[in-house]
């Protein structure tokens, strides 16, 4: 049974959340093999409790009403095969979601030691709206073969939800490239965003775009009281979007951590780089970074 599509009237005050989860896989205890560390997943019991701590946390702030999650699990041997996706959805009452795959692969054979193996991973919307439309858009670009069987395939994941008139309000959530030999990528999804923004915008719809961009915002300066070290990690262009949208961050506090050993609040190295984009439509009226100590 499919409910129908919500109708948002305006004007309308929106909470809206982005979160990547890392696969629910790493919390402050943990570190990474990809990034220098040795680990690839935590113990089951680990897990669990990550799993739980999380679940707990969207439950708590159900005022929420778009949810924009990254690297979800929906049956990955790293996070022992669970369906993270009904389980976080189950954790935010009235909700609907929709989901987007963004790696898939039977078989990771790395690390040699201990191969990461199965992995069926993406992006994830939860919204106490019902959308009209969710759609994958397939970022351009990947690695060259054989890196590619076993990379991420780089997606946005479109939510349309119906407004007064023939408008919509247009809500993207994006997890774009990492890692240094991916440049050219970011580029190239960058180039996407810009254009599929503007061109929505020019329709009269409202556009909200939010994840993990991997990158820090155009302009970003930590602000002095910033309680751990943070580096810059390759700012997005200034010029990238027309003078009147909106980057939306807070520089009080980082969103990511280096992840070649366990966090630790002294030494370890942060960044920011989850946030927003806002068409000129939409006033942003608070950003804030929610501190969970990694």
């Amino acid at each position: 049974h499919q409910n129908p599509p919500s109708q948002i009237s305006l004007p309308v005050e929106l909470n809206i959340l982005t979160w990547n989860i890392g696969y629910v896989g790493l919390g402050k205890e943990m570190d990474f093999f990809y990034e220098g560390g040795k680990m690839v997943r935590p113990s089951a019991s680990q897990n669990q409790k990550y799993l739980d701590g999380i679940t707990e946390f969207l439950t708590a702030n159900d005022s929420i009403d778009v949810l924009m999650l990254q690297e979800v699990d929906f049956g990955s041997r790293r996070s022992y095969s669970t369906d993270q996706a009904s389980i976080l959805s189950s954790a935010v009452k009235n909700s609907t979601y929709s989901k987007a795959v963004n790696y898939l692969s039977d078989f990771v054979p790395v690390p040699f030691f201990e191969p990461m193996g199965k992995v069926n991973s993406g992006l994830m919307t939860i919204s106490r709206f019902v959308p009209s439309e969710c759609t994958r858009i397939s970022t351009p670009g990947s690695y060259a073969w054989p890196k590619r069987l076993f990379m991420l395939k780089r997606c946005i994941h479109v939510s349309r939800f119906q407004l007064p008139g023939q408008h919509e309000l247009v809500v993207l959530n994006l997890h774009n490239s990492a890692f240094d030999d991916a440049d050219a990528l970011r580029d190239e999804e960058l180039k996407l965003i810009k254009a599929f923004a503007v061109n929505e915008f020019q329709k009269g719809n409202y556009l909200i775009i939010g994840g993990d961009w991997n990158q820090n915002p155009p302009g970003l300066k930590m602000h002095d009281t910033v309680p751990y070290q943070v580096k810059s990690l390759r700012p997005i262009p200034d010029h990238l979007m027309p003078g009147d949208w909106t980057w939306a961050f807070d520089n009080k506090l980082p969103t990511n951590r280096d992840v070649d050993k366990p966090f630790d609040a002294d030494s370890t190295i942060c960044s920011l780089i989850d946030f927003f984009l806002v068409s000129p439509n939409i006033e942003v009226l608070e950003t804030r970074t929610i501190n969970l100590g990694y």
